[in-house]
């Protein structure tokens, strides 16, 4: 499908959806309220409403701002990047405000510390849930004024909002399933090695959202496999998905010279699809943030080597995840 076969499809939808949900809110929010009150794994129904509506008004924005930018700075490279960059962390503010006041949450941050640093660094975070997309930019670009490169699925670009700005910043769609094929680590190295000083850039080494499904799945091919070292390695990552070694081993063997930044976090857990949140996930929930910097000195250049290396990053990921467990409210 081509991209304009696929705005053809999307933003028409986009549109429809928002306008029918919100000339409709009056009628699905009691509807909501009731099925919270007769089915205990609904009682987030309606502030998941709340949320969704929130979303395709922020979805829809999006777009329409876009297109004004287009207008604006369209003839201004440099204006055009820097006002797509604001509208990303608009959108990724806006969101989270949104989840906080809906659901109640609680955004607790340690390791700040670990933004300092001569040049933007590449950003490593775990991937529990659609939810923490956001996290890096409110909590790591916004403050620091870096602009993250993001390396996303290609199914994404069916987000129209994501499909539109996402495409017009320094960003890399990859192909699911190519797995660590030469295409898309040369796309991920370049986006890497083009980058200027301000620039980070940000890849999520499970490759996909983590769940205990998923993780059973992993396991059990690793058994089926007799791959006992491997295993023995993700048996000791208990929320955690083994890192795709392909991307980060290209972006650890062309590394121009920055430092890594890992973000653990919790309380996103059970809610890695949507339809989760119903079951009140989120609610009243603290959500915990540590980032530590790993300098580039430390990163070993012997390519055997860099795969240990990738693991010992996980067990050093894992061992956050539990401190913040340890340590949770």
């Amino acid at each position: 499908m081509t991209t304009l076969q696929r705005r053809a499809l999307t933003l028409p939808l986009l549109g429809l959806a928002t306008v029918l949900l919100v000339t409709t809110l009056p009628l699905w929010l009691p509807l909501s309220a009731l099925l919270a009150l007769l089915h205990p794994g609904a009682r987030a129904a309606p502030r998941v409403l709340g949320f969704f509506t929130l979303y395709l008004l922020c979805e829809s924005a999006g777009v329409l701002v876009a297109a004004w930018l287009w207008l604006r700075h369209g003839r201004n490279p440099e204006a055009f990047l820097e006002a797509n960059y604001e509208l990303q962390s608009w959108w990724a503010s806006t969101l989270k405000r949104g989840a906080a006041w809906l659901f109640r949450l609680r955004f607790e941050v340690t390791g700040t510390e670990a933004f300092d640093g001569s040049a933007a660094p590449i950003v490593l975070p775990r991937h529990s849930s659609m939810g923490d997309t956001v996290l890096p930019v409110v909590f790591f670009a916004l403050p620091t004024g870096v602009r993250l490169r993001y390396v996303l699925k290609r199914e994404l670009l069916f987000d129209p909002c994501l499909d539109i700005v996402g495409q017009r910043l320094p960003n890399y769609f990859a192909r699911r399933g190519a797995g660590a094929t030469e295409q898309e680590v040369a796309g991920v190295v370049k986006l890497l090695t083009t980058m200027p000083k301000h620039h980070g850039l940000l890849l999520y080494p499970e490759g996909t959202r983590f769940s205990e499904g998923k993780r059973r799945a992993v396991l059990a091919r690793l058994q089926e496999k007799g791959d006992e070292k491997a295993l023995a390695r993700a048996q000791a990552w208990p929320s955690l998905l083994p890192p795709r070694p392909g991307g980060l081993r290209g972006v650890l063997a062309h590394n121009p010279g920055r430092d890594l930044l890992l973000l653990a976090h919790r309380g996103f857990e059970k809610s890695a699809r949507f339809s989760e949140l119903f079951n009140g996930s989120w609610l009243d929930t603290t959500v915990q943030l540590h980032f530590w910097r790993v300098p580039f000195a430390d990163i070993p250049k012997d390519p055997e080597a860099q795969v240990e290396f990738i693991h010992d990053l996980w067990d050093a990921m894992q061992a956050a995840l539990h401190r913040l467990e340890v340590a949770r409210p």
